[in-house]
């Protein structure tokens, strides 16, 4: 996602001004839901650490309708939240505040996981991040531990939007993705989460076996584009990549789509809501792109900022 950022301002201006207009001048589809769904990227990652407590609290105080977060399997057979399938230097230290070494997930427990500090250091992406020292990566269990009371004091529900991860280009077996998927399917049906939840990946063999597992579990398809594409859809061109992504989240029966923003357009989400799919984008941390994509009729929108996402979003 960051990769995408980076091309988005290398594109002269003049050409993403053709990304910003149109969808207001054109007959939007009605959203699937009633309510615009917003969802807090990594919980909040612009403003706390990510993918953590600190980062989900931050998207349930801006009235986050959902919390999307991501999960990695651990060497004992436990979900952890956590983007990278590898330890992130950059955003997590041993708790003495030395340095750590790229280790893969798969060869580490959840308690040597969970003796990181992954609070202190701040991502340099992300000026308005704060620093949150001697914050732990979470257990999905723990995680739905603490929803639960939040639920309970609040008297609120929440949705949620977890991704499974996997190391790039399909390096793991299929034998791994299932049991990653099972095991997170399991974690939601025993706190009785399946009619709140959303599972979404980028590995496209985790949807059917989910949908296997509980068809009451909602199931979303991520597409992000190369630079290549990108360039194209940026500057008017690559419907055809539209086209295919949409077959291909038609063919696995996803109930959602969720591309890079690049690829929404009106006609996008017009024939995307024919198939009754729903259609919520990433990662978008602009007023402008947020305020384009809800005049496209798109059906959420996920955001590293939770505090823009409410501000512009409620008015709509």
């Amino acid at each position: 996602m960051t990769k995408m950022r980076q091309l988005f301002k290398l594109i002269p201006f003049s050409a993403i001004l053709l990304i910003f207009v149109g969808c207001a001048t054109v007959e939007k589809s009605e959203r699937q839901r009633a309510v615009l769904d917003l969802q807090g990227h990594r919980g909040a990652r612009g403003l706390k650490p990510e993918n953590t407590w600190p980062a989900f609290e931050e998207a349930i105080k801006f009235k986050m309708t959902t919390l999307e977060l991501d999960t990695v399997l651990t060497k004992d057979k436990r979900i952890v939240i956590h983007h990278d399938s590898e330890t992130n230097p950059t955003i997590c230290q041993n708790e003495d505040g030395s340095e750590i070494s790229k280790i893969s997930l798969y060869e580490l427990t959840l308690d040597e996981l969970q003796k990181l500090d992954c609070g202190s250091r701040k991502n340099p992406n992300f000026p308005k991040q704060i620093p949150i020292p001697s914050t732990k990566l979470l257990s999905i269990e723990e995680f739905f531990e603490k929803v639960t009371l939040v639920e309970k004091l609040t008297k609120e529900k929440y949705l949620f939007n977890i991704e499974t991860k996997f190391p790039d280009k399909y390096k793991v077996s299929e034998g791994v993705v299932k049991e990653h998927t099972n095991l997170l399917v399991k974690a939601i049906e025993k706190y009785k989460f399946e009619d709140r939840t959303t599972i979404q990946s980028f590995d496209m063999r985790t949807l059917p076996v989910s949908k296997s597992l509980n068809p009451k579990i909602r199931t979303s398809a991520l597409f992000a584009p190369t630079y290549f594409q990108g360039f194209l859809m940026t500057i008017g061109l690559g419907n055809s990549y539209r086209t295919k992504i949409l077959e291909t989240t038609k063919d696995l029966k996803a109930d959602i789509i969720s591309p890079y923003f690049l690829y929404v357009t009106p006609n996008f989400v017009n024939t995307a809501h024919q198939s009754k799919i729903e259609v919520i984008p990433w990662t978008v941390n602009s007023e402008k792109e947020a305020l384009r994509l809800i005049d496209c009729g798109v059906d959420g929108i996920i955001s590293d900022y939770p505090d823009m996402l409410d501000s512009v979003a409620r008015g709509k």
